[in-house]
């Protein structure tokens, strides 16, 4: 089975270092949570992680689609919803914003990344995932 690996190195107080092939990124606390601010923090690097995946897989996809399609007309925003004991995401929604002139141009590609991210793959069965689409 393929296999995908990170380090990770702590460089003190809450701030960790990790390390993903030849990319580096900080990790930490916020202030309010005892941290230095010095990064963002593991929730926030779920959503970036499920968010980034998606995005990526669907760019690809939209690209297969139409290679003259601009990816600047699309943004998107990932929110988790928190419960307590224990803190965790119940709930994660991944919106889409895109002019609703490209509607029937995106809806493969946007089905493509739902069902191609790693990530959503590995965390569905766990969280409740909301895929939402806004046209303007």
């Amino acid at each position: 089975m393929p296999e995908i690996g990170v380090s990770l190195r702590p460089v003190g107080g809450s701030v960790v270092v990790g390390q993903a092939r030849d990319h580096t990124l900080t990790i930490d606390r916020p202030k309010e949570k005892e941290g230095t601010d010095a990064g963002p923090m593991g929730g926030e690097l779920l959503l970036l992680a499920l968010g980034g995946c998606y995005v990526s897989t669907f760019l690809a996809a939209l690209q297969a689609e139409d290679p003259q399609a601009d990816p600047a007309a699309f943004s998107f925003r990932v929110d988790g919803t928190l419960t307590s004991a224990p803190t965790r995401f119940s709930e994660i929604t991944v919106r889409v914003s895109a002019p609703a002139g490209l509607q029937d141009l995106i809806s493969k590609p946007l089905l493509k990344a739902e069902r191609g991210c790693i990530v959503h793959n590995s965390i569905r069965d766990a969280i409740t995932v909301r895929f939402t689409h806004e046209w303007r």
